[in-house]
């Protein structure tokens, strides 16, 4: 999820319903989804909610893409099949 929708391609609009998060006690509306593409890594149905300050991602969609996940106190890595940093 996004709050901001210029990171997304191939754009839709939608009505998603509303989610909560923290920070937020009335959460917001899902409004739309799309792509969004790094070059090393691709997010497929990102949603936009206008409210959301952060961006977040299901680290399930990274795993289920083959990828490892390792998340440390500080920063989140994920890692390709062969276990080589996707930035490398």
């Amino acid at each position: 999820m996004t709050g901001n929708k210029s990171f997304l391609t191939e754009y839709q609009e939608i009505d998603g319903g509303f989610v909560a998060f923290g920070g937020s006690p009335k959460g917001g509306k899902i409004a739309g989804k799309g792509k969004i593409r790094t070059g090393k890594l691709d997010f497929e149905d990102v949603y936009f909610v206008k409210e959301l300050k952060f961006n977040l991602f299901y680290v399930s969609q990274m795993c289920d893409k083959k990828n490892s996940v390792l998340l440390t106190e500080t920063e989140c890595l994920v890692l390709s099949p062969d276990f080589k940093l996707l930035d490398e």
